[in-house]
């Protein structure tokens, strides 16, 4: 990435992140990919930032945003909610622990 011009960290990007992420109405989910390309940086400069504690913060907020805006989206069935599962599952690393197969024993009383 040699000659282009790299953005350097400045106090007003946590608020554009988290202003980024909370009006996100464009197709998909908020990403920090998206950001970093809507700002003209990279993911790498994203995560790098992250040695600033407000963006830190700002960071973990948003995390938490695009988190509630894909279960929202999969409980309203815009999105599967199988595959925000797995989404989810593996950005958080969660595993399923779950059984493949549920076997249900029914006794009728009298």
């Amino acid at each position: 990435m040699k000659g282009k011009n790299k953005i350097k960290y400045g106090k007003e990007l946590p608020r554009q992140m988290y202003c980024f992420f909370r009006g996100y109405s464009e197709v998909g989910a908020p990403s920090f990919i998206k950001f970093a390309a809507s700002i003209g940086a990279t993911l790498g400069d994203v995560e790098g930032w992250r040695v600033h504690g407000e963006f830190e913060r700002a960071y973990r907020e948003c995390s938490e945003i695009r988190r509630d805006y894909l279960i929202d989206n999969a409980l309203s069935r815009r999105n599967d909610p199988s595959f925000t599962k797995f989404l989810l599952s593996a950005e958080y690393g969660i595993e399923d622990d779950a059984p493949d197969d549920l076997t249900v024993k029914l006794e009728v009383v009298r």
